[in-house]
């Protein structure tokens, strides 16, 4: 909704608010936004006036660059309603708030008004210092010198002094070079000695000092006007102050130096790309976590990862750059060497915002804790003796097995070696994790690729295999696993006997691994009583498996 424009007495009311004020001071602007002459009508104190300088100038010459756009947008609300109010910082103290008020008084005084008074109490406690002597652009941004062929100056304008502040006397008879930086003295002398060869304007960026000491970039248009004695030539020089201009320019430089630096330091290879997945930069960590000498492209990134690894970076650098997604994967890397790596790979989208759309890439060698991880994982899953599944991966394994659409057709088989103990008391714990390792390389000699061997138990063992054809089909895995562990072992402490218990059960729909693991060690039982250590398939009566 538009808020409705003051009436002349509102803003009147604003006017005399702004007289109110102690420490405001005011400036009378035209309706372009330049200072003009402060009416008498105003009744505005002399001591409280903002003097225009002899330049045309704005506001916008008092206020730090970063606040432009809320003088702007202020001046223009008080232009189509009225008043128009934004918080501003002057050049002066840049870190002190100032309340800016801008009210139209076009119709009763011909000109606007514009007031600043500082906006923090606490700044203002300190008195007028952040409003007094407010700087507004005192150096004109363009001035004019004249020179002999030989870079001598002739002349200088009254802006030519009042931008470096050296006074005719102090720069005629002198060679400009005299005030250009010495870091850009060689540029200078390129720049003339082309004027001269070409007669040709030629343009040249370079530092001058201003009279207080400080250094002024400014940007010279040196033109060549000739004359019937070439040494009578002179050239005209317009000087146009770009100093902010540079000053930003160096700031982004500085900030592109610290990123690269940034990136050096860091353990991770970075690489930048374009849309066009081209290399913008990377830094020198990259190359060497590839095995490279250098990356010049994304190819050179892709064909290091392994083929799964390879399709995966491609699919998530899709997702970037078409979509502007980040992603994240875990590839294999092997290097032109030979030498195998796990690399965690991001990469985060880059738009418009960033000034060079495409990605970013960053890689980090994470092969350690990628093996750590597996590690962790096989101490987690396997039993360290045998290299079986451990009970709680066991379990799990059956349990989702069970879950799954093959609940009916898994089978288990509880493996209990006979006499183990006296093994163990007879020729020691070697001799029994001889055996045991012997049984559970027999036990997968006989199974599946996708049947799973768990040690459950000291000396017990639990087979899950999964979509085994009935009853039957699962007794005939209790029989070839019985004819396998029916063989003596050859161990280091010489031949020892080998026999086991064998409990075999079937899966059915909503039955859970514990109660099926129960039905099979209660089976393993009755085989163990037989003693002739035959199968006994659990039936709602286990019965001996058929041989």
């Amino acid at each position: 909704m538009t808020a409705t424009p003051r009436t002349p007495a509102e803003r009147a009311d604003v006017l005399s608010s702004l007289l109110r004020l102690p420490g405001a001071v005011l400036a009378a602007i035209a309706s372009d936004g330049v200072f003009v002459p402060v009416p008498a009508s105003l009744g505005v104190p002399p001591e409280r006036v903002m003097t225009p300088p002899a330049d045309r100038a704005t506001f916008l010459d008092a206020i730090v660059p970063a606040d432009a756009m809320f003088v702007v947008t202020a001046f223009e609300r008080a232009r189509t309603h009225g008043v128009g109010l934004a918080t501003v910082h002057g050049r002066r103290e840049p870190g002190v708030p100032l309340s800016l008020t801008f009210v139209d008084l076009r119709e009763e005084h011909g000109v606007l008004l514009g007031a600043l008074d500082v906006l923090d109490a606490a700044a203002g406690d300190r008195g007028p210092a952040p409003l007094a002597g407010l700087e507004v652009s005192r150096r004109p941004r363009t001035a004019t010198v004249r020179k002999t062929s030989l870079a001598v100056v002739t002349d200088i304008d009254e802006r030519t002094t009042r931008m470096l502040g050296w006074t005719p006397a102090q720069m005629v008879g002198q060679r400009s070079s005299e005030f250009v930086h010495p870091d850009d003295q060689e540029r200078a002398i390129a720049n003339w000695l082309e004027l001269l060869s070409r007669q040709e304007a030629q343009r040249v960026r370079l530092r001058h000092r201003r009279a207080d000491g400080t250094w002024a970039w400014l940007e010279l248009e040196n033109q060549y006007v000739a004359a019937d004695d070439p040494a009578d030539a002179v050239v005209v020089t317009q000087m146009s102050d770009v100093s902010d201009e540079m000053a930003a320019h160096e700031a982004l430089q500085q900030q592109e130096r610290l990123l690269r630096r940034l990136t050096e330091a860091l353990p991770q290879g970075i690489a930048q790309l374009t849309r066009e997945r081209e290399v913008v930069h990377t830094n020198s960590r990259l190359p060497v976590l590839l095995g490279v000498p250098a990356v010049t492209g994304w190819d050179d990134v892709a064909a290091r990862a392994d083929e799964g690894g390879r399709a995966a970076l491609e699919a998530a650098l899709a997702r970037v750059l078409d979509d502007g997604v980040d992603a994240a994967v875990e590839v294999g890397i092997r290097t032109p060497a030979g030498e195998a790596r796990v690399c965690a790979v991001s990469l985060v989208a880059l738009g418009d915002r960033e000034g060079a759309p495409g990605a970013l890439v960053c890689v980090s060698d994470v092969t350690d804790s990628a093996r750590m991880r597996e590690e962790l994982t096989a101490r987690a899953t396997f039993d360290a003796l045998t290299g079986c599944y451990n009970r709680a991966s066991t379990i799990a394994v059956l349990e989702a097995a069970l879950a799954g659409p093959d609940a009916a057709s898994t089978a288990v088989v509880f493996v209990d070696l006979d006499d183990f103990k006296p093994v163990n008391d007879t020729l020691g714990h070697d001799a029994g994790d001889e055996l045991l390792v012997t049984t559970a390389a027999r036990l997968a000699g006989v199974l599946r690729r996708d049947d799973v061997v768990g040690r459950i138990g000291g000396d017990e063992f639990l087979v899950v295999s999964r979509r085994v054809d009935g009853p039957a089909a699962a007794a005939s895995l209790g029989a070839r696993i019985q004819a396998a562990l029916a063989v003596p072992a050859e161990i280091t402490a010489g031949t020892v006997p080998l026999r086991a218990s064998l409990g075999v059960a079937c899966g059915e729909p909503g039955l859970d691994a514990a109660a099926l693991t129960k039905r099979a060690d209660q089976a393993m039982y009755l085989s163990k009583q037989d003693r002739r250590g035959e199968p006994v398939l659990w039936r709602e009566e286990p019965v001996l498996a058929p041989a």
